[in-house]
């Protein structure tokens, strides 16, 4: 008998103590959006303008800041600063890059209130290159918020999308 009391001493002791340590478990909505483009340019020819520093501060409204156009997009780990449509700064980490096909991007706002990643995805076709944008997030916000925050993310990407197709168009 009192060596299955001293079990279940033990058993509570190891409960206390490891009940701290449990993780708090939260689901969190995650918002996926997706828009393309046709550019009349190959895919190397996209690929090179969408990468160089010079360009990323014209057709990505995130990455504007000044000391961007100073970076040309050469291999994971990269990192651009950015502001989002909200205020939010922070810094985007280039996570995989596969010339002239696919770039994948995190975007770290410095408060930490959001996860968000982007993926840009090129193919070849008959007139030139079909530039795929998948952007995706958490989002928090109430329906109704979500909803609208949603609508502004799509507004923004099919602008991106329309100022990198003319921006390599007019070269």
């Amino acid at each position: 008998m009192r060596s299955f009391q001293s079990l279940l001493y033990g058993l509570a002791a190891i409960l206390v103590f490891c009940a701290p340590l449990l993780a708090e478990i939260e689901q969190i909505p995650v918002v996926r959006l997706s828009a393309d483009t046709e550019v009349a340019a190959t895919p190397e020819q996209v690929w090179n303008f969408m990468t160089s520093g010079k360009n990323l501060v014209t057709w990505c409204p995130y990455w504007k800041t000044p000391d961007n156009a100073k970076i040309s997009i050469t291999s994971v780990g990269d990192v651009l600063d950015f502001t989002d449509d909200w205020g939010n700064g922070g810094r985007s980490v280039i996570t995989f890059l596969n010339a002239p096909t696919e770039l994948r991007v995190a975007h770290e706002p410095t408060n930490g209130s959001y996860i968000c990643q982007a993926r840009l995805i090129l193919e070849a076709t008959e007139s030139g290159t079909k530039v795929l944008y998948i952007e995706q997030y958490t989002d928090e916000s109430t329906p109704e918020e979500l909803e609208s925050t949603a609508a502004t993310m799509e507004t923004a990407m099919r602008q991106t999308l329309e100022t990198l197709r003319s921006g390599i168009e007019a070269q």
